[in-house]
């Protein structure tokens, strides 16, 4: 059992003792003995159950740490490690980097939140600043430096409600037409039908094109870091196979004959058969077609027709699951989240469904003056 005591010092004051499981005796001093029982009992119970904190671990700066901490993420992307470097020099280092990881408390945490929010900055940035500052102090806690997490159940600004741009078919087939060359007519249906994002899209090779089955796998994507290009797994890092209509695949056949007849060639490359850069594609080819396209297209996105996709394949019938495989989501949960509007008539058509097919059954059969007869229950009810 951990041990403890109180003295009261020649000022006056009260001395608050305690013997840490590292073998040493800490103190503090209060005015007041209530003040000085009440410390020594809380590090005691600490202590007991395992609980207990080093009050020097915490004296490591938060800039020391930080650092120490983003080069342990080895396993995420590039691209998420560069917005990670992104958000600590530039929100988190310049407001916490000269604390100490121990005097970081929540009135902090939500006066930088609320500076921000003041800023005008972003609600998505601001949450993505404050879930990074989060996941250090998390990892502080699991270090056995602090006790708590300070930046827990700090209030954060609601997120916008996104806004997803759908194309109808015939609005696909006027941006397609409006492209300067075959190859870019048959992305525009690539990345329609299939659902594709643009990292994907460069990334596709000639040899994960199966045209009998009318199949793509997706086992690529290319991300654009810091000016070059970096080859890795799709965003939920899991391969998948994408399914084309016979008419898309078609348009693949026909645009396989124009590409280098090798495995590894990109399906879509550049003039100097490299892979796409999306800045360059967008303002030689894509901003050029849409604006030829109609003024109803004179904003549309590549990432749009990705949207499109899901509003297409559920205006053809399919349902959340055949959506999130399609699309590459790493649960139906995400696909649901994101695209909850275009599932929103499902309960209506049910009850109406329900009404049609199973309702009569449930009605009184016939009704005589005060006497309404309903259906029996079964005697043998499971």
């Amino acid at each position: 059992m951990a041990r403890g005591a109180i003295d009261r010092r020649a000022n006056g004051r009260y001395r608050a003792r305690y013997e840490g499981p590292d073998g040493r005796w800490h103190s503090r001093t209060f005015d007041r003995k209530t003040d000085a029982e009440k410390w020594v009992t809380d590090q005691l119970a600490k202590t007991n159950r395992g609980q207990w904190i080093d009050p020097h671990a915490g004296l490591v700066s938060f800039a020391d740490y930080a650092t120490g901490w983003l080069t342990t993420k080895t396993r995420i992307k590039p691209k998420t490690l560069l917005g990670y470097q992104s958000l600590l020099d530039s929100r988190i280092l310049p407001v916490f980097g000269r604390s100490r990881l121990a005097t970081i408390d929540r009135t902090m945490v939500g006066s930088w939140v609320r500076s921000m929010t003041q800023e005008g900055l972003s609600s998505s940035r601001i949450r993505q600043a404050h879930q990074c500052l989060a996941a250090i102090l998390e990892q502080a806690i699991d270090d056995g430096l602090i006790g708590r997490n300070p930046a827990r159940r700090v209030e954060l600004p609601r997120l916008d409600e996104p806004v997803h741009r759908y194309l109808t078919a015939e609005q696909v087939a006027r941006l397609a037409e409006a492209m300067p060359t075959s190859q870019h007519h048959t992305m525009v249906y690539v990345l329609t039908y299939g659902g594709l994002r643009w990292g994907e899209l460069v990334a596709l090779r000639r040899d994960r094109i199966n045209i009998l089955g009318r199949t793509l796998q997706i086992t690529q994507s290319a991300t654009e870091l810091a000016g070059r290009l970096e080859f890795g797994t799709p965003k939920t890092h899991q391969s998948r196979t994408v399914h084309l209509p016979a008419f898309v695949a078609d348009l693949v056949r026909q645009h396989l004959g124009d590409i280098e007849d090798h495995p590894e060639a990109f399906l879509f490359p550049a003039p100097q058969r490299g892979p796409l850069r999306y800045a360059n594609m967008r303002k030689t080819v894509w901003d050029p077609a849409r604006q030829r396209a109609g003024d109803d297209l004179a904003e549309i996105t590549p990432h749009d027709l990705r949207h499109t996709c899901a509003s297409l394949m559920r205006a053809a019938g399919a349902d959340v699951k055949a959506i999130q495989q399609q699309l590459g989501h790493r649960n139906a949960s995400v696909t649901l989240n994101t695209y909850t509007h275009l599932f929103e008539g499902d309960l209506a058509e049910v009850m109406d469904r329900l009404d049609t097919h199973s309702a009569i059954k449930s009605r009184p059969v016939r009704v005589l003056g005060d006497i309404i007869d309903l259906p029996q229950r079964s005697k043998n009810p499971r």
